[in-house]
């Protein structure tokens, strides 16, 4: 079992169409780096590029051959996975029992 916080463990679509996992809104902007290198290597993702701003971190990864957007927003406070093509989508409900276990 792993120990990540989970607190907000959703699917959810966003405005885009594409659906989004939500993760944990107990994470700050300061944790997050060691959050992120947790969820990937549960999920065996790799950080592609990563854009940081004061209040939000967007980092492209990569799981599955598939892109994702890995973010922290704090407004609301949320880190999530945010799907980018549809496989992205369907891949999300996988990535939610996965981290479960």
């Amino acid at each position: 079992m792993n120990n990540l916080k989970l607190d907000a463990l959703n699917i959810e679509a966003m405005h885009s169409g594409r659906f989004c996992l939500n993760l944990t809104s107990c994470i700050n902007w300061e944790n997050f780096p060691d959050y992120a290198k947790a969820v990937l290597e549960l999920l065996d993702g790799k950080i592609e590029k990563k854009t940081d701003t004061f209040d939000t971190r967007a980092w492209e990864v990569s799981i599955e051959r598939e892109r994702f957007y890995l973010t922290y927003d704090d407004f609301p406070i949320m880190v999530s996975l945010e799907s980018l093509t549809p496989k992205g989508d369907l891949l999300l409900s996988e990535f939610k029992i996965k981290i479960k276990a």
